[in-house]
């Protein structure tokens, strides 16, 4: 199959576009589109390279820039993360009904969000680009967080930080009566934001 309009893929990336050169979201530029889990990987390498301004179509005015954010590498920079390794052990001792492995996922819930966007906000971006619709920032290898956060926390966590920039997120998953579920856990909805409802697929990056 050529890539075309008709690709979830594609519109993911033009959707992005459209809200870089200034077109309203509901309430903030988010684009999430499903991908198969298989191809997450392909998906976000392909990305990468749009993001490098090599020619992939659609090709982005002079005036967008598009940064990529590996969520997997910034997990480890996190202090939840850090504070768990550290902790790994003693956790193992507690003597309550919980598993170490219930506790630490319990802990990474509560604050695995917010910290990564803190991260993205002190390490990753400018605070131009956070005040800049017209920069584009794709949170990639969303499946490495699982099952500790979900891309509805850092949806909101970016918004109740009032992030202005264009964000993009290839969500691991399927589209369920409308709704995202994120390696097959309960369905929801993502807003506020703007979602492609075709799942990409391995013959769309063809």
């Amino acid at each position: 199959m050529s890539q075309s309009s008709s690709s979830p893929y594609r519109e993911f990336k033009e959707k992005l576009r459209t809200f870089a050169q200034g077109q309203h979201g509901i309430r903030n530029p988010f684009v999430i589109a499903a991908v198969d889990p298989e191809v997450e990987h392909q998906v976000t390498d392909r990305l990468a390279t749009w993001s490098d301004g090599r020619k992939e179509p659609p090709e982005l005015p002079s005036d967008i820039t598009v940064q990529p954010i590996w969520l997997d590498e910034l997990l480890p920079q996190t202090d939840v993360y850090k504070l768990l390794v550290d902790l790994g052990e003693p956790l193992a001792d507690l003597d309550d009904d919980r598993s170490p492995g219930e506790r630490i996922e319990e802990t990474m819930q509560d604050r695995l969000a917010e910290q990564l966007v803190q991260q993205m906000i002190e390490d990753e971006l400018s605070e131009d680009q956070l005040e800049t619709q017209s920069h584009v920032v794709l949170l990639l290898n969303l499946g490495s967080l699982y099952p500790f956060t979900r891309a509805s926390e850092l949806l909101d966590e970016l918004d109740r930080r009032n992030v202005k920039s264009t964000i993009g997120i290839p969500f691991p998953g399927d589209v369920i009566g409308g709704k995202l579920s994120f390696f097959s856990d309960e369905s929801r909805h993502y807003y506020p934001a703007h979602q492609i409802d075709t799942p990409i697929k391995e013959v769309h990056l063809q």
